[in-house]
């Protein structure tokens, strides 16, 4: 069931903006005034937008201290601009398979008629449902929402951002953030709150199993009827006390800020979060950037260390090749749907905390009536998480996965009138009260070894082990 209308649209009057940096209160302040002074909107679709430069806040920390049930969290690379969400004034979403093509022409329908500035953020599922399969219930097929309430914080400064079409809800919601506001400021003390302790591990498959995977891939590829396939993991973690998604994904962003953060929280008891370094498509107008990333090796405990497996990814057949299936798959996409596409001259290497890849970048021009819908149906899964072929890749995968990917591997980010940033949602984990389901997952080609694919990805979720038991 689609949880959209579509009524006429009402234009909106372009909401005022405040140059002048406030205090978090005198904004609230600033922000109901002048909710009375905007027009109640006649179309549940059409929404003001009211934005005020406010003093520094760090984002997450702010969102941490709020109460409610939808909560987003969105960051890119170096942390360039990030974005904390709260509440939902609207949400499109659907448990059926998706539309690509529908679900696009919806977003945009809705953005064409509001302010330019206003964002859907949401994502999508990897593949069609599981059957039976109630673990990612709360996020649907896709799931879009445009928040209430949004701070900013960018080279330019930081800003409060009110969205609403009612404005009594609208007033209400700021009320409750003020008292929140209060009871932070007089707030003594830490919180005390010790270290989560494990208590229980289930890998999915167990180790003897994904030999078998492994074994099996080898098989295909032997039989020419796979080039690649990633095959992933799902490890749940059972801890003796309920996980704060917010706190992780502000201890996750802090340990490294060369990735794309996300978290996707749609009730008090579930969140979908992650640091993602695969940038699936920026695109701004016209203008459309990728990236193919692929082939992984440790940073180590040393800058010598760390250019010792540089210098050795770089001169990896296997890892080359793996990473030239990728690069190829994408330049190939843009191509179909750009009129000009450029590459990188040379390999280059992307270097996180734990462990570093292969990143070769492309940018191009569109053609004239590319839609988002085009560019995600074409480009995802890319090779570096589904595989090539990519229906037979994906048909493997479901195959060898005894697990449901939800999410996970999936397109997420956000949508504007004239601008669109998705990533490839890996490096994540689904959080469940006291449980916490990492994915990751391993390119297999021909010449993989079992249990160097099941050391990469105890390297890829290392960052997570830490985080979530440094808190």
């Amino acid at each position: 069931m689609h949880k959209d209308s579509m009524p006429t649209y009402q234009d909106v009057t372009t909401a005022p903006q405040f140059r002048e940096a406030q205090s978090f209160e005198s904004a609230l302040a600033a922000i109901a005034k002048q909710i009375d002074a905007r027009p109640q909107t006649a179309s549940p679709l059409s929404f003001n937008r009211i934005k005020i430069s406010i003093h520094d806040l760090d984002p997450l920390a702010w969102l941490g201290h709020q109460k409610g049930e939808n909560k987003i969290y969105w960051a890119d690379r170096d942390t360039a601009f990030e974005m904390a969400g709260l509440g939902s004034i609207y949400t499109v979403s659907a448990t059926s398979d998706v539309d690509y093509t529908a679900l696009f022409q919806r977003l945009q329908k809705i953005l064409a008629e509001n302010q330019p500035g206003l964002r859907f953020y949401g994502g999508t599922r990897f593949y069609e449902c599981f059957e039976n399969d109630a673990t990612w219930q709360s996020f649907g097929t896709y799931r879009f929402i445009i928040p209430a309430i949004e701070v900013h914080r960018d080279q330019n400064g930081t800003s409060l951002i009110c969205n609403f079409n009612d404005r009594q809800k609208a007033k209400y919601i700021l009320k409750s953030l003020a008292d929140t506001q209060k009871f932070q400021t007089h707030k003594n003390g830490k919180n005390g709150k010790s270290r989560s302790v494990l208590v229980k591990r289930t890998d999915i498959p167990h180790e003897e199993a994904w030999d078998a995977n492994i074994s099996a891939a080898l098989h295909a590829f032997k039989k020419r009827q796979l080039d690649k396939v990633v095959l992933a993991r799902k490890s749940v973690f059972e801890f003796d006390e309920k996980i704060d998604s917010v706190s992780l994904i502000s201890t996750l962003r802090n340990s490294n800020s060369k990735l794309f953060y996300f978290l996707f929280q749609f009730d008090e008891n579930s969140a979908f979060l992650g640091g993602s370094p695969e940038l699936l498509y920026l695109r701004k107008g016209l203008q459309i950037k990728s990236e193919a990333i692929a082939g992984t090796r440790p940073c180590g405990a040393t800058p010598a260390e760390a250019k010792q497996f540089g210098a050795d990814l770089l001169a990896c057949e296997k890892d080359i090749r793996e990473h030239r299936f990728v690069l190829d798959s994408i330049k190939n996409n843009l191509l179909e749907i750009c009129e000009t596409v450029d590459t990188d001259d040379q390999l280059s290497l992307l270097q996180l905390s734990r462990v570093q890849h292969l990143r070769c970048r492309l940018q191009g021009i569109l053609s004239p009536g590319i839609t988002d819908a085009h560019i995600i149906e074409l480009m995802h899964p890319t090779p570096a998480v589904g595989g090539i072929p990519k229906e037979k890749a994906i048909a493997a995968i479901r195959q060898l996965e005894h697990f449901d990917r939800g999410w996970y591997a999936a397109p997420v980010g956000y949508i504007s009138q004239n601008e669109a940033e998705f990533v490839v949602a890996i490096r994540s984990g689904l959080v469940r009260n006291n449980q916490l389901s990492l994915f990751s997952g391993a390119g297999i080609v021909e010449g993989s070894v079992a249990a160097s694919e099941w050391e990469e990805i105890e390297n890829k979720i290392a960052n997570f082990m830490k985080a979530i038991t440094s808190r």
